[in-house]
C-alpha cells in the first residue's frame, strides 16, 4: 500500500511537471545530424533468415496450439528466423518476398504432409530451454496469456495454455512453472516485472488483450514485456506509469487498447508513441526481412499555379499509424488503394511500417495510382504532443524526423487536441517548431480532436516559416457505422465544401478534407468527389501546404466561414 502510495505521488510530481513545461516551452534548440538520429529509429535486434523456413497453417491448429507455436516461434527467431504460421490476409506476398530472399519455404515435412503441431515441437525441439514449458490457463483471459508468454521470454520456455497441456506433455516437454491457477493480480504481475526488468527490452512494450493474437513471437523474440490495463485503479495507473519510465526516451508502445484517448494520452504523458498493431501477425519474421524499398513520395513540394476562382482541396484518409490495416491483420489498406478514383488521393501511412513489413511499404508503392503519402499521427506514431513536455517533444520530433528521414516522407501528420484560447495556441505553435527545425519536414497536417478531427477548423500555423494545416472539415459518418453512409448524406456532405470561397490570397480559399476509412469506403468517396462542382480543385496535401505557404501572410490565421 505504501509503495502504491509513493508511486502515486511520484506520478503526480512528473505529471505536474510535465504540465507546467508542457505550457512553458523553452527555446527551441537546433536541430540534430540526421545521420546521427538514425539509430533512434532501430527499436529491434535483427536476426538472420534461417536457408529453410517451416511454413505452418493456421487452419490446421488450434487457439491453444497457435499460442504455443508463437512462443516456439520467437524462441527459434532469436538464432535465425525459422517459422511462419500462416494466417491467409497478405501472407502470400509476404511469403513470396521470403522466397526472393533466397529462403527455401517447407509447407510440408519429410512424408510430404502438411505440419502438424507435434512435427513443428519436434523440429524445433533444440530451441526450448530445458526441454520445459510455462503452464498458464485460459488464453482467453489477459493477464494469463500475456503472463505466460512473459515467462516464455525470461525463461527461454514454452508458453503452454490449459487446453494445449495434453498434447504437450505427450511430446515429453516437462512442466517447469504452473501459474495457471494463480490470481495474477497487477501486484503479482508488478513483482515479476521487479525481478526481471533488466532482461526486458527498455525500447519497447506490448500492451495487448486476449482477443487479439498478434505480437506475441515478436515479443518472446525480441524480449519485450507484455502487459494489459484497461482499467485506471490506482494500483494499474502506478504499475504502468512504473514500466513507462523504465522505457527510453521516444519509446514504441505496440498493441491497442479499450480506451484509445486514455491509452495514448498515457504513453504521451512519458514521451512515448503508440502503434496500433494488435492483429499484427509474423512480426519476428517479416522485422527481419528488410527488402529494399524506394523512397515513398509526399508528392510536389511546389506549388501549383492556382487559378483566382477555385476552391483547393486535398483529400486525407486518416488512421494511417495503423500497422495492421496496412499490412497483414487486415488488408483493406492495399485493397482500398487499388481503387482508381480519378482525383489525388494523399494517404498517410506509418513510416515505421519499413521496419514491421518491407512487403507492405513496397506494396503501397507499388499499388499507388499517383497518390501521394503523408506520415499517420503523430509522425513517428501515435502520440499527443500536447501532454508532452518540451524535452519529450523535442525527443519525439528527434525520431520522427529520423523516421521520415529514412521512408522518404515529408509531410508529418500530428493528431492533438484543439488548443482553447490565444496561449493554448501560442503554446502549440511553439511545439510546432520542434518539427519544422528539420530540413527535411515540409510541413504538416493538423488533425485537432474533438470534433472527428476537425476540431481546427482550418486554422493554420507557420513554424519556421512552414505551415502546418488543420483539418477543416471530416467526412465521418457521425454514426461511426458504415452501413449508415448513403449518397444523400454524402451529396449533403459534397455541399458543404462547394459552398467554400474562392479566394486564393488568404486560408479561406483552402480546406484539408479528412476521410475517415471505417465509415466512408472508396465507392462512398469516389461517388463524394464527383458531387463536387468544377471550383472545387482537389490537389494533394503537400502541393495545397506549398500553395499556402506561398499565397498566405505567414502567421495563424483561421477561415472565416466555419
Amino acid at each position: 500500500m505504501l509503495r502504491t502510495a509513493l508511486s502515486f505521488i511520484i506520478t503526480m510530481v512528473l505529471l505536474v511537471t510535465n504540465t507546467v513545461s508542457s505550457f512553458f516551452p523553452g527555446i527551441v534548440p537546433e536541430a540534430k545530424n540526421i545521420q546521427d538520429l538514425l539509430p533512434l529509429t532501430e527499436p529491434f535486434e535483427i536476426k538472420p533468415l534461417a536457408d529453410e523456413i517451416v511454413v505452418v497453417r493456421s487452419g490446421n491448429i488450434t487457439r491453444g496450439e497457435r499460442c504455443v507455436l508463437q512462443s516456439l516461434q520467437g524462441l527459434t527467431g532469436r538464432t535465425e528466423v525459422s517459422l511462419f504460421i500462416n494466417y491467409g490476409y497478405d501472407s502470400q506476398t509476404e511469403l513470396s518476398d521470403l522466397e526472393k530472399a533466397g529462403c527455401t519455404l517447407l509447407y510440408t515435412d519429410e512424408n510430404g504432409k502438411e505440419w502438424t503441431f507435434e512435427k513443428v515441437i519436434e523440429k524445433f525441439r533444440s530451441h526450448i530451454t530445458d526441454n520445459g514449458y510455462v503452464l498458464f490457463g485460459d488464453h482467453n483471459v489477459n493477464e494469463q496469456l500475456n503472463m505466460g508468454f512473459n515467462y516464455a521470454t525470461v525463461y527461454g520456455w514454452l508458453a503452454v495454455p490449459a487446453d494445449a497441456e495434453e498434447k504437450v506433455k505427450a511430446l515429453g516437454l516437462e512442466k517447469k512453472e504452473d501459474i495457471s491457477d494463480d490470481k495474477l493480480t497487477v501486484k503479482v504481475q508488478r513483482a515479476f516485472y521487479d525481478e526481471h526488468k533488466d532482461i526486458f527490452s527498455k525500447k519497447c512494450l506490448i500492451h495487448q488483450y486476449a482477443v487479439a493474437s498478434g505480437l506475441f513471437d515478436l515479443a518472446v523474440q525480441q524480449k519485450i514485456f507484455i502487459y494489459f490495463s484497461d482499467e485506471e485503479t490506482p494500483d494499474q495507473v502506478s504499475f504502468r506509469n512504473q514500466i513507462y519510465r523504465d522505457l527510453e526516451p521516444a519509446s514504441m508502445i505496440l498493441g491497442w487498447c479499450n480506451r484509445e484517448v486514455a491509452h495514448t494520452e498515457a504513453a504521451s504523458r512519458y514521451g512515448h508513441y503508440v502503434i496500433p498493431s494488435d492483429h499484427s501477425f509474423n512480426m519476428s519474421v517479416l522485422t527481419c526481412n528488410r527488402i529494399d524499398t524506394p523512397p515513398m513520395s509526399s508528392g510536389k513540394a511546389t506549388a501549383p499555379e492556382l487559378d483566382p476562382d477555385k476552391h483547393y482541396i486535398s483529400i486525407v484518409y486518416s488512421d494511417g499509424d495503423n500497422a495492421q490495416w496496412i499490412s497483414n491483420g487486415y488488408r483493406e489498406f492495399h485493397t482500398w488503394q487499388s481503387y482508381d478514383i480519378d482525383t489525388p488521393i494523399t494517404w498517410t501511412f506509418a513510416p515505421q511500417m519499413h521496419l514491421f513489413s518491407s512487403t507492405a511499404v513496397n506494396k503501397a508503392i507499388e499499388n499507388n495510382n499517383g497518390d501521394s503519402f503523408i506520415t499517420g499521427p503523430s509522425g513517428a506514431g501515435y502520440a499527443r504532443i500536447e501532454k508532452m513536455s518540451a524535452k519529450e517533444v523535442s525527443n519525439f520530433a528527434d525520431l520522427t524526423a529520423a523516421t521520415m528521414y529514412k521512408s522518404g516522407l515529408r509531410v508529418v501528420t500530428l493528431l492533438n487536441e484543439t488548443p482553447r484560447n490565444a496561449y493554448e495556441h501560442w503554446v502549440y505553435n511553439n511545439k510546432l517548431e520542434y518539427f519544422a527545425r528539420y530540413d527535411n519536414i515540409d510541413g504538416g497536417i493538423l488533425q485537432l480532436d474533438n470534433d472527428r478531427y476537425s476540431g481546427g477548423r482550418g486554422r493554420v500555423y507557420f513554424a519556421n516559416e512552414k505551415p502546418f494545416l488543420s483539418v477543416r472539415f471530416s467526412l465521418w459518418h457521425p454514426s461511426g457505422e458504415a452501413s449508415q453512409v448513403t449518397n444523400e448524406w454524402l451529396r449533403e456532405q459534397a455541399e458543404i465544401i462547394n459552398s467554400y470561397p474562392a479566394d486564393i490570397e488568404s486560408i479561406n480559399g483552402y480546406s484539408v478534407i479528412n476521410v475517415h476509412p471505417w465509415t466512408v469506403g472508396p465507392d462512398d468517396l469516389a461517388y463524394f468527389v464527383s458531387q463536387l462542382d468544377d471550383d472545387v480543385v482537389v490537389l494533394p496535401a503537400a502541393e495545397l501546404l506549398s500553395a499556402v505557404e506561398e499565397n498566405i501572410e505567414h502567421k495563424g490565421a483561421t477561415p472565416d466561414l466555419y
